[in-house]
């Protein structure tokens, strides 16, 4: 072969070999296989794979006990309070409620659940209120409600925090038990949700109930008290609500009472509230700037009340603004360790009008922390008692005005009756005249 005839084979070669090459790369297909060889090789075993590590359950984010709830927000639903609406639905199911007064005389409450989930039918729902947000918000918890204050709103608005507000979502997410308003029951103490509806009203947001999850309280166990000196905790809201926690010592929990003495039962469950844990939390209060909402320094903490396994405990709690964690230490100041367990948890202001009673197992009186300190915009307890006692001669006198009125009403109606039968009786009188004068005519004409 030529010299020329070699450069052209092996150029013809070469152009076959790059060819194939190139319009293989420009089609974007699999890496070639490697070409065969004329040494065997021996193959190789595939890689063995590497086991996922198995997911530990993180357990209940409120009660410290057992459950995976990773992943999933907590339900905080504001429930209705107040004559004529127990039994609430869902009160047994919460691994926490909250209570206290932002307004008025009853106290507002909230339960909260881990999930939605956790919940079967929750309600009667009531109007959002700030004072429970800021218990909320630092758990992720998802605020359900039907209306809210301004207070409320403007929180929510300010931190861009996704509610689910049956005042502007309606039916969505929330549905009305007509069997029991044909009981007897206001038409405001009807309205429920249940885990179906709150995802439903989610999703005309674009949300979901997933989200992290945030510890409530430092759980642990706890040592077997010595003495059961809180058995019996009344905790008065106001002069119209005063509210008992019983200490059921075979249950190991609190079982908890209405304002009328009534069990605080669940309408869906028929089980009676009760907690492992209950907190009193010593709150300097006043009064907001529309002059009917209750202040509280939540920022500030302060003093509270630990009751577990019939006894009891003086805490420090601190709590920061309305998005940090509420935080609960000792008098020491070391953290406090929570009992495994549902929790209550009352706010306390302190002011005119509330008040705390613990008793032991043997009936002795416990000694308390004093209450706290009033913010600059409360009202004196002099002035409060004073404006109190005005009140209620106000009201005594109307009272006494509108009975009188009823008196005298009730009398002009008896004399008005027996005017109409005295007409009457003196109407059937005169034809009973004139048929005697008759007879007595013709009497006489006959002995004529």
């Amino acid at each position: 072969m030529s010299k020329k005839q070699w450069q052209a084979f092996t150029l013809a070669g070469l152009l076959a070999l790059a060819v194939p090459l190139a319009l293989a790369g420009c089609a974007k297909q699999p890496a070639a296989s490697t070409p065969p060889s004329a040494t065997p090789t021996q193959t190789e075993a595939p890689p063995t794979p590497t086991p996922e590590p198995t997911k530990t359950p993180s357990g209940n984010p409120l009660t410290g006990g057992e459950g995976d709830f990773t992943g999933q927000r907590p339900v905080a639903v504001q429930l209705r309070t107040g004559d004529g609406v127990a039994p609430q639905w869902g009160i047994s199911r919460a691994d926490v409620l909250i209570e206290g007064v932002t307004e008025g005389k009853n106290a507002a409450l909230m339960a909260i659940f881990p999930s939605a989930d956790a919940i079967s039918k929750v309600g009667p729902v009531g109007p959002g209120r700030d004072l429970m947000l800021q218990f909320a918000l630092p758990l992720n918890a998802l605020p359900v409600h039907i209306d809210k204050n301004q207070y409320a709103e403007n929180l929510l608005n300010l931190l861009s925090y996704q509610d689910l507000d049956g005042y502007h979502i309606g039916k969505a997410a929330f549905a009305f038990d007509g069997d029991r308003q044909a009981s007897g029951y206001r038409e405001e103490n009807c309205f429920y949700t249940t885990p179906e509806l709150l995802r439903a009203g989610l999703d005309s947001y674009g949300a979901t109930t997933a989200g992290d999850t945030v510890r409530l309280f430092q759980f642990g166990e706890r040592p077997i008290p010595a003495a059961q000196n809180a058995t019996n905790l009344f905790i008065t809201f106001s002069s119209e609500d005063t509210e008992e926690l019983v200490y059921a010592a075979d249950a190991g929990l609190y079982l908890k009472n209405n304002a009328d003495g009534t069990p605080m039962m669940d309408a869906d469950t028929g089980d009676q509230a009760a907690f492992a844990n209950v907190f009193v939390l010593y709150a300097s209060a006043g009064v907001k700037d529309d002059g009917i909402t209750r202040q509280y320094d939540l920022a500030a903490g302060g003093t509270g009340l630990y009751l577990t396994g019939g006894a009891w405990q003086e805490i420090r709690w601190q709590k920061g603004d309305a998005t940090a964690p509420l935080t609960l230490t000792d008098t020491a100041g070391q953290g406090l360790t929570v009992s495994v367990g549902k929790s209550f948890i009352a706010i306390y202001g302190g002011y005119y009008g509330q008040g705390l009673r613990l008793l032991a197992a043997d009936g002795a009186e416990q000694a308390l922390p004093a209450k706290p300190a009033q913010l600059p915009s409360g009202i004196p307890d002099e002035v409060a008692a004073a404006a109190e006692a005005e009140y209620n001669a106000r009201q005594e006198a109307i009272a006494a005005s509108e009975a009188a009125l009823a008196a005298a009403e009730s009398e002009a109606a008896a004399a008005s009756e027996a005017g109409e039968a005295g007409e009457a009786g003196e109407g059937e009188a005169a034809p009973a005249s004139e048929a005697a004068a008759g007879e007595a005519a013709a009497s006489t004409e006959g002995q004529g």
